[in-house]
């Protein structure tokens, strides 16, 4: 891959995909519309996608594409 971007706008896996819609409605503050579009999906998936991740840290669970924290050592 000569440009190394082209991993974060092209995601391979499922999980990275839910992570790369996630991120890019949350972080970027896409709307939900324009995100579907730009990663092939609908707008319902993108709405749920960002629901779950919500309810996840709402309820202190790890998102299902995050890895776990680890404890903070000392």
């Amino acid at each position: 891959m000569d440009d190394p971007r082209l991993f974060f706008a092209n995601p391979q896996s499922t999980q990275h995909l839910r992570y790369e819609i996630v991120r890019t409605v949350l972080f970027e503050q896409q709307p939900m519309a324009d995100v579907a579009t730009r990663f092939g999906v609908t707008y319902g998936t993108v709405r749920n996608l960002v629901s779950q991740f919500r309810a996840c840290l709402s309820q202190g669970r790890t998102p299902p594409f995050s890895l776990p924290r680890r404890a903070a050592v000392g």
